[in-house]
């Protein structure tokens, strides 16, 4: 597999003119400065030294102490962002915290995000998570959905938001949507511009906390969930069905690739870390070879299908993890289970699991580190190697 990922990069290399460094381990610590893109999977990462390129990078704990040149694309639980990143930021994470200037727009998503008092976002913002906190300037338009958002800052564009509960201590410029179960205001909130906005009490009195504009309050926007939501459905019809839809494709999985299903789980029994490990290298560097392969007028159809067969494994990742685990357990206290036993325990597994999607802050972690451990079992699982035709004299 390392030298299929070392191929195609090189391919691309030389498509494009363009080099490519990737790292990974259980920890990993950049202290040179790298010249080309740089990829990197670890349990703990530190980049120590500026990147002159691209830093794609998931982990378990990762501190960026440096300036990044170009694009920050990261997945981790725990996150410091303490250098400047001089183009656009797509990240997510249990906590978040971003600490320096960003030159481009940020698009952040966590259980926990932080942007630090005095950053400057020279684009705008797209955050959600559990709990966010906005003390910053963002010279942009900022967009958010989350369950509590703290907005302590300045937005210097236009704002939104949609969620549990927004308290306003900032400054907005531009025009305001404001959809919050609870709106609460602070004594140095400031809306310079026209506010629509609903509330679950309905209308808000703005007081001398809106200035140069009018609030209209607008039932549309009504954020439209029943009390009863269970694993991303507000129905008990809605929950029949979205759990009949993953039976399906749990059965057809497992009875159309059973024994790979089979091998993938005995492989996590032998080897759980360093599944992990090419779990993650293969959800950071497949993306990558699909941007290889966009930018090439040979690569574009390859790319297009690459990147379908991509998302379809997005989509079904808790199932295909489900699987895995279910076929592990099996190995593991050797259970000697029937087909339909394994279908049984996989949606066990697939309803555990979402539940511990969840859990606050870390349910969304361990389910990157289980479907990592899975996705890179089926990958160490797959005979990669090139099967030559015996000659029969």
């Amino acid at each position: 597999m390392k030298k299929l990922v070392l191929l195609l990069l090189g391919c691309g290399f030389f498509v494009t003119a363009q080099a490519y460094r990737i790292e990974w381990g259980r920890t990993v610590t950049i202290t040179q400065p790298v010249h080309e893109d740089l990829y990197v999977a670890g349990g703990t990462v530190t980049i120590n030294a500026p990147v002159y390129g691209d830093l794609i990078v998931a982990g378990g704990t990762i501190f960026l102490n440096d300036t990044i040149a170009n694009d920050l694309l990261l997945a981790g639980g725990t996150v410091h962002i303490n250098g400047y990143v001089a183009d656009d930021i797509r990240c997510a994470g249990g906590e978040l915290h971003v600490l320096q200037n960003v030159g481009g727009d940020l698009v952040i998503s966590g259980g926990r995000v932080e942007v630090a008092r005095n950053v400057v976002i020279n684009g705008g913002l797209v955050t959600g998570g559990g709990d966010v906190t906005f003390d910053g300037t963002a010279n942009g338009n900022i967009r958010s959905a989350a369950g509590t958002m703290r907005f302590n800052g300045t937005c210097l564009g236009n704002f939104e938001f949609r969620g549990e509960t927004l308290v306003l201590n900032g400054a907005v410029k531009g025009q305001s949507v404001i959809a919050a179960r609870q709106l609460q205001f602070g004594s140095t909130a400031v809306l310079d511009n026209n506010v629509r906005y609903w509330t679950k009490r309905g209308q808000v009195d703005f007081g001398r906390n809106l200035r140069n504009g009018t609030a209209v309050y607008d039932p549309t926007l009504k954020i439209q969930t029943s009390s009863w939501y269970f694993l991303g459905r507000s129905t008990v019809l809605g929950l029949i069905w979205y759990l009949s839809t993953v039976f399906i494709f749990i059965l057809l999985l497992q009875y159309l690739f059973r024994n790979t299903f089979r091998r993938a789980g005995d492989t996590v029994d032998e080897s759980m870390l360093k599944s992990m490990g090419w779990g993650l290298l293969f959800f950071v560097g497949v993306p990558v070879l699909i941007g290889v392969l966009l930018i090439t007028v040979v690569g574009i159809p390859v790319g297009l299908i690459l990147m379908a067969g991509y998302i379809l494994l997005l989509l079904l990742a808790t199932v295909i993890t489900s699987l895995v685990f279910a076929n592990w357990y099996n190995h593991r206290f050797a259970q000697q289970w029937t087909f339909w036993q394994i279908v049984a325990a996989s949606m066990a597994m697939f309803v555990l699991f979402k539940l511990v999607t969840f859990t606050p802050f870390f349910g969304w972690l361990v389910m990157i580190m289980v479907a990592s451990i899975a996705i890179g079992a089926l990958v160490k699982t797959i005979d990669w190697r090139r099967r030559h035709p015996v000659a029969v004299s």
